[in-house]
């Protein structure tokens, strides 16, 4: 076994560059010998020492983190160490766990939406009490109702998204409805996980009435119209708030025959 390398044989066998390697040596890391040419010459020792580098980096550790283990390496040492990594590695997998959990979640629901063909049909459910948090104000465009979910999204970045999403809506007023204004909304608001703590409010768990369509949100005024006729017809009341839910919309799709609405009206039997 040879007892010395040329910087460009130990470049070679670690595949690192010859910049990375001077990178080392000036942090105190490596000390290779000088040949009387003035070229760099690796012993022994800088090779045990860039095995532990190579596989330090692997796992992430910093510059000065190698260095004070290879300066301070013990027993202890390596144990605390790597329980210090092992925690990191902790706090860094949480976060894109949720991610992960969100992105499946997204993922089912849009393929269940590609198969869905029951649009325009008035369906009555039960659906549980749902945790939203949302922003009060008075919303008649889209643009406004846009900005009001960027402001929402802003109170958590980490788990709260507007890509892809499936679980934002919007309140129509009561006066709207009886009026038969349709776009008048009172909020905005985000659908959050059952086991979320920081919520503004519950949407209450009951029967609901709801009618799913496709396409441009003027064919709401219709279908509202389709839906409220249906339900006095069934013997039913309404129980307010009036909810869109907004299944597919322009954070998802360039194209507006694709959009997926879905308004739900909490009823009780006369």
């Amino acid at each position: 076994m040879k007892k010395e390398y040329k910087i460009g044989e130990i470049s070679k066998i670690y595949d690192l560059s010859s910049d990375s390697l001077r990178h080392y040596e000036k942090k105190g890391l490596l000390n290779p010998k000088r040949a009387n040419n003035g070229y760099r010459i690796y012993g022994l020792d800088d090779v045990w020492k860039l095995n532990i580098i190579k596989d330090m980096r692997k796992l992430g550790f910093t510059i000065n983190q190698i260095k004070d283990y290879i300066d301070n390496r013990s027993l202890d040492r390596s144990i605390d160490l790597i329980v210090s990594e092992i925690n990191f590695i902790e706090k860094e997998i949480t976060p894109l766990l949720k991610q992960k959990k969100y992105l499946e979640m997204r993922l089912k629901s849009l393929k269940d939406i590609r198969k869905f063909d029951k649009y325009e049909s008035v369906i009555f459910k039960d659906i549980g009490d749902r945790k939203i948090i949302f922003i009060e104000g008075d919303f008649e465009s889209d643009e406004e109702i846009d900005l009001a979910f960027r402001k929402l999204e802003s109170r958590d970045d980490s788990s709260l998204m507007l890509f892809a999403s499936k679980d934002m809506g919007a309140m129509i007023t009561r006066s709207g409805i009886r009026r038969g204004e349709f776009s008048d909304y009172q909020n905005v608001f985000f659908l959050l996980d059952d086991n979320e703590e920081d919520y503004d409010a519950v949407l209450p768990k009951g029967h609901y009435a709801t009618i799913i369509y496709k396409g441009e949100y003027e064919k709401g005024d219709t279908l509202y119209q389709e839906l409220l006729e249906n339900i006095s017809e069934s013997g039913f009341k309404i129980i307010y708030p009036v909810i869109e839910i907004y299944r597919l919309d322009i954070h998802s799709t360039s194209r507006i025959s694709e959009f997926v609405t879905e308004i739900q009206v909490r009823v009780e039997k006369i």
